[in-house]
């Protein structure tokens, strides 16, 4: 299945004119009737987070819960942790049973998930299981054998192929938060399944060097105190980068301090803060101008996902520093979190007005956007220990 998430951050010109040409039908023949979704709501509608909350517990319920779209599935574990089921089944056990498949190299065979189902390279095991709290020594079955969650992480660690020149930056993400959560700083190194040496410090510094060079433009920007011109590369990275970020957290939780690792994420913490206020200003200035070409309710339903994508998924990697008393936001910076929660919810309320199946109006892609990036929302809003998070 084709993933729906290796996408930049939500606002390629594109990517939405591909979309256009794929959805006109539909705002012409009237399919797309969205009245109020482009609204802004007041701050005290945006901060009510029983509403904000229910939405996306509906969206959740309704959606993820599927059998038949493991993507979608796991991140309902994502949101929801471990108990989170379909049909009464836990959800983990059942992608597990059904969607792991043997991979085998130099005549050893390793469990694994396939990437045509995760989407990207260890996605689940990252996502629905090491970082909501499911350990290494949890068991689960597969073809009538117990298996455990180990044995996932011996095989992404021998599967872990990590050439700097050749490396997808990418796909770096995911991988970081399986090895940063089983791989000690003082034990970090192991031989992979082809036959080579793999540091994960040098890793964590690849993915540390990618990010500082991908946001570049925007730190500028942030220095001088003007908005951005234009996208960075990091606009072009699955969620805006906001997993790259997220994956370096859990590497710097860890206890990966090489290089001044702390005080370069520190940089980009305080960076991804401006960035609440700087991409959304990135994001309406370019769904203003497709206004003028484009059916508008169309455009304010692209809008409203690309928005749900970068400030959840913001919000997690925000989080997850509170969480773990990894940062101390200043005074104006908790103001700036406040305002990109309340824009946040006011996203998601006005999703909830409408409803996440019309406004995807049969879009599968679209739809399967909406639901992984509720997920993902929810996860940042209700981030809790022993519940969602490790």
């Amino acid at each position: 299945m084709a993933c729906p998430c290796c996408r930049g951050g939500g606002f390629s010109r594109r990517g939405f004119l591909r979309a256009i040409a794929g959805g006109a039908g539909l705002a012409a023949s009237g399919a797309l009737s969205l009245e109020g979704v482009g609204s802004l709501l007041s701050a005290a509608e945006a901060a009510a987070p029983s509403e904000t909350k229910r939405i996306l517990d509906g969206i959740i319920l309704e959606f993820a819960a599927n059998k038949e779209n493991p993507w979608v599935l796991f991140h309902g574990v994502r949101a929801k942790g471990e108990r989170f089921s379909v049909q009464g089944i836990a959800g983990f056990e059942y992608l597990c049973s059904r969607y792991l498949q043997e991979k085998s190299v130099n005549g050893k065979v390793y469990l694994t998930m396939p990437v045509e189902v995760e989407g990207h390279t260890n996605a689940f095991l990252s996502e629905a299981a090491l970082d909501v709290g499911i350990t290494a020594n949890h068991p689960f079955r597969w073809h009538d054998r117990q298996r455990t969650v180990g044995d996932l992480v011996a095989g992404a660690k021998a599967l872990f192929a990590f050439n700097p020149a050749s490396f997808d930056r990418n796909d770096l993400a995911w991988s970081l938060i399986v090895f940063a959560n089983t791989t000690p700083p003082k034990q970090d190194t192991w031989v992979n399944a082809y036959g080579k040496t793999v540091r994960f410090a040098d890793v964590v510094e690849f993915g540390m060097v990618t990010l500082e060079d991908a946001s570049k433009q925007l730190m500028a920007a942030k220095q001088k105190g003007t908005m951005p011109a234009s996208k960075d590369w990091i606009h072009n990275f699955t969620c805006g980068g906001t997993h790259l970020i997220y994956g370096l957290m859990t590497c710097l939780r860890s206890g990966y301090r090489q290089n001044r690792f702390a005080d370069r994420m520190k940089d980009q913490y305080d960076l991804l803060i401006w960035r609440l206020k700087a991409d959304s200003f990135l994001m309406d200035r370019f769904f203003q101008e497709a206004m003028k070409q484009s059916p508008p309710d169309l455009v304010q339903v692209h809008r409203s996902s690309a928005m749900l994508k970068f400030l959840g998924h913001a919000s997690e990697v925000i989080q997850y520093a509170r969480l773990y008393q990894l940062f101390r936001p200043t005074a104006a910076q908790e103001r700036a979190i406040r305002d990109g929660e309340e824009a946040l919810a006011a996203v998601i309320q006005g999703i909830g007005r409408v409803g996440v199946g019309k406004m995807a109006a049969g879009n599968k892609e679209l739809l399967n956007l909406f639901v992984g990036d509720a997920c993902h929302a929810y996860h940042g809003l209700w981030m809790r220990k022993g519940v969602n998070q490790a």
